[in-house]
């Protein structure tokens, strides 16, 4: 009891996308009924005359047949017509039917695919929980929803016949052809009246459900701590982690080759990008540096961003070697450096005069 009392923390992603993969999510079973009960009596609206049609037609054929003879191989192909009629009267509405199931079950749950639910759980037929789950809030709840579905649905029905009871009586009256119509529309309309009031008891249904949903996933600041630590030990997540900062790191080091002043090569293994400018930097600084192919990757950024390449093999070592991406260049190599620079700066002065 106070270990349920004191899970008072909302669940965390993990718990959550752990959660769904066992296939345990918030949904309500009355939503899709309800929103198939309203669209089966819209689309019956719509094809009334086509439903009327195949209706009469499957009627026709099947009084032509004699359905009191024995099927057997050889005459059970006399039969398909009349197969197939009754498919086409069925089909939309199967098609509709699953559609909105479907549907309204993405909605509710998002895709979902799992097998664990189907899995055996002696849990399920353990009469101890079975007697508790009979007394508990979730099935009072839909004993109650049940109860007042039940009520409303027959309350509305009796009502709705009761004003119509007079234009029943005088149905016979309006000839056959109007007769289908007339039925058609009785029908639908109470159909529609009953979709919504099961559509309204679904939503309250999916609101309890919801919340019930993420009451019972709460957790506690205990089970928040171990599942942190539990991710931070584990070896795939921290390789993924890495390698994330890894690439983040690498896209900041390209980024920062365009705004270096010269690119100082082995000429083939080694290749270090160098940033000088008198008004932010105390010194030049490593902005790039790699070995073999990361190398071939620094050189390409700086052809395509016109920086100066200048192979210095010494140099080239020295640098990757006593200074990192960062990192001012060693004292001790602030003369190569600047001879280097000052080579880049007469470069570029030259070509200014050119233009």
């Amino acid at each position: 009891m106070a270990d349920k009392e004191s899970k008072t923390e909302e669940a965390t992603p993990k718990r959550l996308k752990d959660a769904k993969k066992k296939g345990q999510v918030a949904r309500s079973s009355e939503l899709a009924p309800a929103v198939s009960l309203i669209v089966f009596a819209m689309t019956a609206s719509f094809l009334a005359m086509s439903l009327f049609r195949n209706s009469i037609l499957f009627v026709q054929s099947s009084l032509r047949e004699d359905f009191g003879r024995e099927i057997t191989t050889s005459n059970i192909s006399t039969f398909l017509p009349n197969l197939i009629d009754l498919l086409i009267l069925i089909l939309p509405y199967l098609i509709i039917g699953l559609v909105v199931g479907v549907a309204v079950n993405i909605v509710q749950t998002g895709l979902l695919f799992t097998t664990k639910p189907l899995k055996p759980d002696f849990n399920r037929i353990n009469p101890i929980s079975g007697f508790k789950n009979i007394f508990s809030k979730k099935a009072v709840f839909s004993l109650a929803k049940n109860v007042v579905k039940l009520i409303l649905v027959i309350f509305l029905a009796y009502n709705y016949l009761s004003n119509a009871f007079k234009k029943i009586l005088n149905a016979g009256s309006i000839g056959t052809e109007k007769l289908f119509p007339f039925i058609m529309q009785f029908v639908v309309d109470l159909v529609i009246n009953i979709g919504i009031i099961m559509l309204g008891i679904a939503i309250v249904d999916y609101i309890f459900q919801k919340r019930d949903y993420k009451k019972n996933l709460k957790m506690t600041m205990q089970e928040i701590k171990d599942e942190y630590k539990e991710m931070e030990g584990n070896p795939q997540i921290k390789q993924a982690r890495s390698q994330k900062q890894r690439q983040i790191a690498l896209s900041r080091m390209m980024s920062a080759i365009e705004k270096s002043n010269v690119v100082i090569t082995n000429p083939t293994h080694i290749a270090v990008a160098i940033k000088y400018d008198e008004e932010e930097d105390n010194a030049p600084v490593v902005v790039a540096k790699g070995v073999d192919f990361l190398a071939q990757k620094i050189k390409e950024k700086a052809r395509e961003n016109k920086i100066p390449i200048i192979e210095n093999k010494e140099l080239a070592r020295a640098i990757y070697k006593d200074a990192e991406v960062g990192d001012y260049i060693p004292v001790e190599l602030y003369k190569l450096v600047a001879e280097v620079l000052a080579y880049v700066y007469d470069l570029e002065k030259k070509k200014k005069g050119r233009i």
